[in-house]
Order: C-alpha cells, then sequence, then structure tokens
C-alpha cells in the first residue's frame, strides 16, 4: 500500500467526526458575523463551479452578507467572466477583482513551471504554477478581509484539496514565522525579483493584525457532490467553459500548469486530488480517471496558446514593448 493510501486511511471519516465539523463551522460563522458592518465574509471566487456553489450555499443556508473578490490572473476564461457577471446579479453580490501588471503575473507563472521552486512535498497537490497563483488568490483575500475589517475569508476547496489534515478546514493564517514563510517563496524571489513577496504573502504588519481573519473551507464540511453542484449552478446561468482543460471551469493557465508539472515531475498534479475525490465518494472513479487522462488532448491544446503568450508578454517586456 504507498503512502498516500496510508495517509487516507488515516483520515476519520466517521458520523460522529463530520458532526463536530458541522459544529466547529456552525460555530465560527456565528461567532464571526459582522457587527454593523457591510460584509460577514470574503469568498474568493474565481467563476469555477466550486466558489460558485459556495457563494450560493453560504447566502441561502447561512444567510451571510458576501463580498466576493476575484483574482485576475490574466487568463481566466472570457466565459468564467461571464459566468461571474450572471452569478453575481442573480444572488444580489457585490463583487470586487484584483489585477496586478501582467508582465509581473507572467514572470511568476513562467518561473513557476520552469523549475523546481517549491519544496518537493507540495508537489503533490498541485503544480508550481496553481501554487503560486492559489497564493496570490489567498493573499488579495485576505487584504481585502482586513482592510475592511472582515472576519472570515472562506473558500471553495473541495474535500480533495485539503493538504493533509482537518485542521486546514477553519484556521488563522498567521501563526507561521513570519521568515519561514517568506523561505517558501525564496527559489521563487531569486528566479523573479523581490518584488514577488508582496503578491504571494502579506506584509509583516498585515500578519499583526488583531483579530486575524478566520480561513474557513465549508465544502468538505457540507459535502460534496459534483453532480448536484451542476444542477444547482445552471439554475444561475452558470455554463462550462469551452476553452479549458478537463480539471478546470475557469482558467485556461492550469492546463499549462498541468503539462509543465508532468514535464519536471512525471506525473498529474491532480492525481492526489483525485484519488481523494474518488475515495470520499464525491466523485465517480471513471469520471475522475478520465479526467486525468485527457484522451483528446485538451490540455496540451490550451497550454500550447497559453505558453505563446506567457512567452510573448516576457519577450516585449524585455524589448521594452507594452
Amino acid at each position: 500500500m504507498c503512502s498516500i493510501c496510508r495517509e487516507f486511511v488515516r483520515r476519520d471519516t466517521t458520523p460522529a467526526r463530520a458532526a463536530q465539523l458541522a459544529d466547529a463551522l456552525q460555530q465560527v460563522i456565528a461567532a464571526n458575523r459582522s457587527d454593523g458592518r457591510r460584509y460577514d465574509a470574503v469568498v474568493a471566487f474565481s467563476g469555477g463551479k466550486d466558489s460558485t456553489f459556495l457563494l450560493k450555499v453560504l447566502q441561502e443556508k447561512f444567510r451571510l452578507n458576501l463580498l466576493a473578490v476575484t483574482f485576475d490572473n490574466g487568463f481566466l476564461s472570457r466565459a468564467a467572466f461571464e459566468n461571474m457577471r450572471k452569478v453575481v446579479a442573480a444572488l444580489h453580490v457585490d463583487h470586487v477583482i484584483v489585477k496586478y501588471r501582467q508582465d509581473r503575473l507572467n514572470e511568476i507563472f513562467l518561473a513557476s513551471a520552469l523549475a523546481r521552486v517549491y519544496p518537493d512535498y507540495l508537489a503533490k497537490f498541485g503544480s508550481g504554477v496553481c501554487i503560486s497563483c492559489i497564493r496570490m488568490v489567498m493573499t488579495a483575500a485576505l487584504r481585502t478581509a482586513i482592510a475592511r475589517q472582515i472576519s472570515m475569508v472562506i473558500l471553495g476547496n473541495s474535500p480533495g484539496q485539503v493538504l493533509r489534515s482537518e485542521k486546514e478546514l477553519i484556521y488563522r493564517d498567521n501563526t507561521i514565522p513570519f521568515a519561514m514563510r517568506r523561505q517558501l517563496f525564496a527559489k521563487l524571489a531569486e528566479r523573479t525579483g523581490s518584488w514577488i513577496y508582496d503578491h504571494v504573502m502579506l506584509r509583516r504588519d498585515e500578519y499583526q493584525t488583531r483579530p486575524f481573519p478566520y480561513i474557513v473551507s465549508p465544502l468538505p464540511i457540507l459535502g460534496y457532490d459534483e453532480a448536484e453542484i451542476y444542477r444547482s449552478i445552471m439554475g444561475l446561468g452558470w455554463r462550462r467553459p469551452a476553452d479549458v482543460d478537463p480539471n478546470s471551469t475557469n482558467c485556461r493557465l492550469n492546463a499549462f500548469g498541468i503539462i509543465r508539472h508532468k514535464n519536471l515531475y512525471g506525473f498529474h498534479p491532480y492525481d492526489y486530488e483525485m484519488s481523494q475525490m474518488v475515495r470520499l465518494g464525491s466523485l465517480p472513479r471513471d469520471v475522475a480517471a478520465e479526467r486525468l487522462a485527457d484522451p483528446e488532448g485538451a490540455a496540451i491544446d490550451v497550454a500550447t496558446d497559453v505558453e505563446r503568450e506567457l512567452m510573448c508578454g516576457s519577450c516585449c517586456r524585455r524589448a521594452g514593448g507594452a
């Protein structure tokens, strides 16, 4: 039995543990509702299926006043933006889009794809491209919450995206020493510049905010049924983009990360997540296997276009162009 299977066996999936987690979720939401302020929570909203479903559940089940925050990495599908427009209109949710300089984002994504810039233990959880992008999503969401004195940042993580333990479902992200956190991004900074730290992590004074916002991932606690998620969000006008790989419902960059990760490590960056989802009963095995196999080669096609855009942007910058 491999190490990943042994790790899964150790997970407590009993009804009693599920009830404890549900109670913990109820308690953290009840304790952190806004006190006279406009928003109860920031939701990291990518326009993908999971974050769309999350918005709907948080509003309908928990009656939260939400601020949707989208990090625009420059490679979100146009259809994803159309989905966002329809969803926030249908749910009457305020929406903020965070956008950084594209030339610097391109630099980060290329550096993250072409070398092993993160510790190997993170490689099973996703490509370097996605790790960098997700850290920028988290930073943008936390920075927005701190600036607006919002007590919760809520993520649309699936059960297969919980990295090591259930402690990552409800936690505060300011417990890691600042120097240790910077060290995680040191190799990336060597290949780009020290400016990347402001993109992928908060400043020291921001981490010292009291009280610091909770980060909450409710979907693994509430239950996750992909077929039901699709049925629910299509009622809001959401439609799956046609220009993404089988493992994404919003982002073209994901395909580039997949291909480069397979080149660097020799395995698919979604192997771990898909296997966890199958073992939890959240996804049929044949669906997961086909998604990873990608028989039509969609990831390669999309990745080729994205790499061309990334390289062109990098060349234009070196040449002093736009």
